[in-house]
C-alpha cells in the first residue's frame, strides 16, 4: 500500500497531475509512511524473485491511465538504488510516454530510435542518479506493438541484463493497448499498480485475465495513493471500495470503450497472481 500525502488533480498527462506527482518522486525528505511502504514493496519484491538469478526484469502496468504507475515505478526504482542495486527504468509507453516530463530529462533519442538503431545506445541512456539510469520513449512511432515485440527489444533486455541488477519497464495500461501483453513474457514478473479509489473492480479483473492468458507471472497489486495525512501507528480500519462499473474512457492514442458494468463487492487475493486483487484502503482510528 503506497500513500501520498499529496493530492493529484487531473487525468494521467495533464502537466497539473504531472507536477503533483513530482512532489511525490522518492527523497530523504519524503513522507515517512510512503517510504516505509516502498521498503516494504522492494522487501516483497526481492523475496517474490528469490529464486531468480542475476538480474531480474520487473513490469509495471495498470488497468487503465491516471493510476499511478509511472510515478511508482520510478519510486521503486529509487528504493531499490538506496538498497545498493544498480537499476535501469525504461519507459515502453511509446504512445502517450510521461517519464520523460515526470524527472524532466529532454532526449531527442529514445527506446523507439534505439529499437531501429542499437547503436544509439550510449546517446540512449540517461544517468537520472547515482545507480539509476533511465532510457525514455523517444519518438512516437507508427507500430508500438510492433517494436516492443521485436526481436531488437528482446536483444535490448538481454544484453541490459548483463550491466544492471534491476530492469523496470513502465509499460502502457493492459485495458487500453496490447503493449503489456507482448512485453509480459519478456519480464520475470508483473507488478500491477491499483490507485485508490479511483482504479475499477472490473477493470482489474479483465486486464489480470489478459495478462493471465499470455502466463504473465504477476507478483502482486500495489495499492496507490492512499492518504497518509494523519496517519500514525496503531489499529486500523479497513472499508472497502464503493460501487464501481466500467464506463467511458478517452482513447489511449486508439479508440476505447468499455464493455459490461461490473458488480461491486469485495475482491481477496491470491497467491499464485490469478485476476483478482485486494480492493481496500486503510484509515486510521
Amino acid at each position: 500500500m503506497i500513500g501520498s500525502n499529496k493530492k493529484r488533480r487531473g487525468s494521467s498527462g495533464n502537466e497539473s497531475s504531472i507536477i503533483d506527482d513530482r512532489k511525490n518522486i522518492l527523497t530523504e525528505k519524503s513522507d515517512f509512511f510512503m517510504r516505509e511502504a516502498y521498503k516494504t514493496l522492494r522487501t516483497n519484491v526481492n523475496f517474490s524473485l528469490a529464486d531468480a538469478e542475476g538480474c531480474k526484469v520487473l513490469l509495471m502496468t495498470s488497468s487503465f491511465q491516471g493510476e499511478g504507475k509511472s510515478i511508482t515505478a520510478l519510486n521503486l526504482a529509487i528504493s531499490l538504488v538506496e538498497d545498493g542495486n544498480r537499476v535501469l527504468l525504461v519507459d515502453c509507453d511509446l504512445r502517450r510516454p510521461k517519464l520523460g516530463r515526470l524527472v524532466q530529462i529532454a532526449r531527442q533519442n529514445g527506446l523507439s530510435d534505439l529499437l531501429i538503431n542499437p547503436e544509439l545506445l550510449k546517446e540512449t541512456v540517461c544517468a537520472y542518479r547515482e545507480g539509476l539510469d533511465i532510457i525514455l520513449a523517444g519518438r512516437i512511432p507508427p507500430n508500438p506493438s510492433e517494436l516492443l515485440g521485436s526481436q531488437a527489444m528482446a536483444n535490448l533486455i538481454l544484453s541490459m541484463r548483463k550491466k544492471y541488477d534491476y530492469i523496470i519497464l513502465d509499460t502502457p495500461p493492459v485495458n487500453m493497448v496490447t503493449d503489456s501483453a507482448v512485453l509480459a513474457g519478456r519480464s520475470d514478473g508483473v507488478l500491477f499498480v491499483v490507485r485508490a479509489n479511483q482504479s475499477e473492480r472490473g477493470a482489474v479483473i479483465h486486464a489480470v485475465e489478459q495478462l493471465d492468458y499470455v502466463k504473465a507471472k504477476v507478483l502482486g497489486f500495489i495499492l496507490n495513493g492512499v492518504s497518509t495525512e494523519g496517519a500514525s501507528y496503531g489499529k486500523y480500519r479497513y472499508k472497502r471500495y464503493g460501487h464501481y462499473g466500467y464506463g467511458r474512457y478517452k482513447a489511449y492514442g486508439y479508440g476505447y470503450e468499455s464493455a459490461q458494468p461490473s458488480s461491486a463487492g469485495d475482491v481477496r487475493t491470491e497467491e499464485n497472481g490469478a485476476s483478482r486483487v485486494q480492493t481496500r484502503t486503510a484509515e486510521t482510528e
